[in-house]
């Protein structure tokens, strides 16, 4: 697939309705907290980048939609990567191969990087080339990052992990909340509950059905 067919598939899956919700596609499916959150970070001078262990090109995809509710350049969004090739390389290694003039990209299929844990933080750095100052999670696979974070050595910084306890408005769960409130009050992340500190998560006009509804429909 060229890089357009990428963006162009993934448009299309966002219009396509998110099972177990109700008033909600794939595309919609942004935490309504966090938009504001980038907003907020934005007006106030920060520089945001979205850190991802989604396929880079999946996340740039959901972010060149006009539907996305982020304006952030596809530059500083950052996730797991795979080969890109010209279109006529085949089988030809790229330090034997000149892309031509009439060739697009095209995804290669062989994997580089899965962007978690410790690879986040040194794609950071190659990438950003410059420490954060704040950091937000909701995996352990967001830790190494929000340490990075906090060890900036020369302005004050945070990091921030999502827990999942909210079982009404999401597909929350109480035993990977409470490990994560653990893990928050272990290392020095400042938890957010979904649950408490929300006012709402996807916005008004949108109802969780519940996991059975959505096994109901894969059925």
């Amino acid at each position: 697939m060229t890089l357009a067919e990428v963006y162009s598939s993934v448009s299309e899956f966002m219009t396509t309705p998110r099972p177990s919700y109700e008033g909600m596609v794939r595309g919609g499916g942004f935490y309504q907290p966090m938009v504001q959150v980038v907003d907020y970070l934005k007006a106030n001078d920060f520089t945001v980048y979205i850190v991802s262990g989604t396929d880079r090109l999946i996340v740039r995809g959901i972010f060149n939609d006009p539907s996305c509710p982020i304006d952030l350049p596809l530059s500083q969004v950052i996730g797991s990567d795979e080969t890109l090739v010209g279109s006529a390389q085949g089988d030809e290694d790229g330090l034997d191969y000149t892309f031509g003039q009439d060739e697009q990209l095209v995804l290669g299929g062989d994997f580089i990087i899965k962007n978690l844990k410790e690879n986040k933080v040194s794609v950071i750095q190659s990438e950003i080339a410059k420490q954060p100052v704040l950091s937000f999670g909701n995996s352990s696979g967001d830790f190494a990052m929000d340490n990075y974070a906090l060890s900036n050595p020369t302005y004050a910084s945070a990091a921030f992990q999502l827990c999942c306890d909210d079982l009404e408005r999401e597909n929350g769960d109480q035993k990977k909340a409470q490990s994560m409130y653990e893990d928050c009050e272990k290392n020095g992340y400042v938890p957010v509950s979904m649950a408490n500190d929300w006012k709402t998560i996807y916005g008004d006009g949108v109802t969780y059905l519940g996991a059975e509804e959505e096994l109901a429909q894969a059925a």
